[in-house]
């Protein structure tokens, strides 16, 4: 009775943490439209309005008034390369309906390794987006909330933060869509008055310089430099970080989700251009200087709406979307890991969907790298900021370059103006990449250069390994012929004794028809013939695949589906095991667990250890037994 207590007790506070358990076939309600996706897939780029005009103009001060007056020649041409890559991903959305983006582009137009190469730098770059964004909506907190600046307090409410998003996340897509809806909104809306009236004032009433800026840009004036410029340009491209992820997403859409998704990234390009353009005009006009402690945003408030509500509501909408920028990750890297793991290069366990329809072993892997981040960078923006941007670059690249070489190949009618497109997306995309490399490099960039490689090499392996363990558990006609022999030659040693004898039953949990399998239903068929295989049917088309299967192959043994919507595999396995264990007919019930084991430790690490799982919950039950039959591959694997 306590121990059915303690589970309905344990059973309740899960339901209250994530929600109730969703059914696979309500996938398509539970997907957003385009007024979820912005918030959903749009808080990260939206958010780097709040730093991209700082990040202009911290470069082109050094070029004194010169610098204002190339400001918007920079922006211009910001935003002339959003246009592209807009026109990019609105091309690789029309092509991929299941997501991906640039590991999709990649991997199909220019080959594993480079499709490798942008799954890599694009988990680097939503890795790195949960960090910063998070330490960065911190140190912007510690104005306000003076307990949050000796470090240890800065750290754990960073680590507090992102266990917030990784709960919400884990509750589903609709769940963060619903959440996030009205604070970025309500931040859209303050950016869009805040240029509104900016505007306006100019226009009606005129601008004057700050009387502190001239003085201040005399003292630094150098010349303005082609590099200068490019530098400028790269800084202010972080305003496009977070652009793809509409791209890699497009499967979270209700239908038609190419064309919502489409909607969703153009409305997010247009909110980014205005955004941009209308803080670095009026910037440059009042001859701002930002500054770690008085930002472009704080400035123009000021001089816009003075100490006003609209002021407070600005401020707070730039504390709360920075916070808000995580989930885009959240969403991203969980879809391009699921992606990558029906590919073969990431664990298997990364494409399983969760209770919630989402993909939880994603959004736990996020979580965890980035709670470590936080802790190994003591939650300081500067140290990461280096680090941040540049695996999203290499993503923009190689999508221009995929989809130009694709074009080339194809040449549909007027293609040239798409090449042109393609080409200028890629290349201009490509040379900030080199920019942010070599300006940045010594302040850290250069682990980059050395984590990305390391990632395509780990996914490179995952691969290899999947690829040598599927050739060698594939059944070949002679294994199903000895199987079938080796079945028919029990039965035969037998058939004198009645099936009413037999008191045990047996029970093997069957994914698919392999050696593995083979091997366990053979040892259980010798111990008794009163033995089924079981297949949890979480996929129908895969229970489908499987039956047939078995026909075609002609295996003697049952094959029972037991049907299972919210994807709880081994807890309906318990269920149908609990209901055997009351059937009068059998005196113990034995799960024979079919177990693979890798030839080196490490591999487990790409399997999900169901089996040990359901030994471990099976301990408590008198009449189930448990035994697993190893299948062993050879070291060389």
């Amino acid at each position: 009775m306590a121990s059915a207590s303690k589970k309905l007790f344990w059973l309740k506070l899960r339901t209250l943490v994530f929600g109730h358990p969703l059914e696979t076939q309500s996938a398509e309600s539970h997907k957003i439209g385009v007024f979820g996706g912005i918030p959903v897939f749009g808080s990260d780029v939206i958010s780097s309005q709040g730093y991209a005009p700082d990040a202009i103009l911290y470069v082109l001060m050094i070029a004194g008034t010169a610098g204002y007056a190339a400001s918007m020649k920079v922006t211009g041409a910001i935003v002339l390369l959003l246009l592209s890559i807009l026109m990019l991903y609105r091309r690789t959305i029309q092509k991929y309906a299941q997501g991906g983006g640039s590991y999709t582009v990649a991997n199909a137009y220019l080959g594993e390794k480079m499709g490798l190469l942008a799954g890599a730098s694009l988990s680097i770059d939503y890795i790195l987006t949960v960090a910063v964004s998070v330490s960065s909506a911190v140190e912007n907190l510690t104005g306000i909330f003076r307990w949050l600046e000796p470090t240890p307090h800065k750290v754990v409410a960073d680590c507090i933060i992102i266990i917030f998003m990784t709960l919400v996340n884990l509750r589903g897509l609709k769940e963060s869509a619903k959440l996030f809806a009205i604070p970025v909104y309500t931040y859209i809306i303050s950016i869009f008055a805040l240029v509104g009236f900016g505007l306006f004032k100019y226009f009606v009433y005129g601008t004057a310089p700050m009387p502190y800026s001239h003085a201040i840009i005399v003292a630094n004036s150098q010349n303005l430099t082609l590099f200068v410029f490019l530098r400028a340009m790269a800084a202010g491209t972080t305003a496009l970080t977070g652009t793809e992820a509409v791209s890699n997403g497009v499967s979270a859409f209700k239908a038609p989700a190419q064309k919502r998704a489409i909607h969703t990234l153009f409305i997010l390009g247009f909110i980014v251009a205005v955004g941009l353009v209308g803080l670095v005009f009026l910037a440059s006009q009042y001859h701002l200087i930002p500054s770690d402690d008085n930002t472009i945003i704080n400035q123009l408030g000021l001089l816009i709406f003075g100490k006003t509500i609209m002021y407070y509501i600005l401020m707070a909408g730039i504390a709360t979307i920075l916070v808000i920028a995580a989930n885009t990750p959240f969403v991203g890297l969980p879809i391009l890991l699921s992606l990558m793991a029906r590919d073969g290069y990431a664990p298997r366990y990364f494409k399983n969907l969760g209770d919630r329809l989402v993909y939880s072993a994603g959004i736990w892997t996020l979580s965890i790298i980035g709670l470590g981040l936080i802790i190994v960078f003591d939650g300081d923006t500067h140290s990461m900021l280096p680090l941040y941007a540049i695996g999203v670059f290499i993503s923009f690249s190689l999508t221009g370059f995929g989809l130009a070489k694709h074009c080339l190949q194809t040449r549909p009618k007027g293609f040239y103006k798409d090449l042109i497109i393609f080409l200028f997306g890629g290349l201009i995309s490509f040379l900030v990449f080199v920019i942010f490399l070599i300006t940045k490099f010594s302040e850290g960039a250069w682990l980059v250069a050395i984590i990305i490689p390391l990632l395509m090499f780990f996914f490179n392996v995952v691969a290899k390994v999947y690829k040598r363990e599927i050739q060698y558990i594939k059944p070949t006609k002679d294994d199903i012929e000895a199987f079938n022999k080796e079945i028919a030659r029990i039965a035969h040693r037998r058939s004198h004794i009645e099936l009413s004898e037999y008191r045990s039953k047996i029970v093997v949990p069957v994914f698919d028809l392999n050696r593995i399998v083979l091997k366990a239903l053979q040892y259980g068929y010798e111990l008794t013939p009163l033995i089924s295989a079981v297949h949890i049917a979480s996929d129908k088309e895969r229970a489908e695949k499987l039956q047939r299967h078995w026909k075609e192959n002609n295996i003697q043994i049952d094959l029972a589906i037991v049907d299972s919507p919210y994807r709880a595999t081994v807890h309906d396995l318990l269920n149908y095991l609990d209901t055997l264990e009351k059937d009068p007919n059998f005196s113990t019930v034995t799960l024979v667990i079919p177990e693979f084991v890798p030839p080196k430790i490490w591999q487990n690490f790409l399997h999900n250890q169901t089996g040990q799982l359901m030994k471990l919950l099976l301990l408590l039950h008198k009449n189930i037994l448990v035994t697993s039959v190893p299948f062993h591959t050879p070291v060389d694997q």
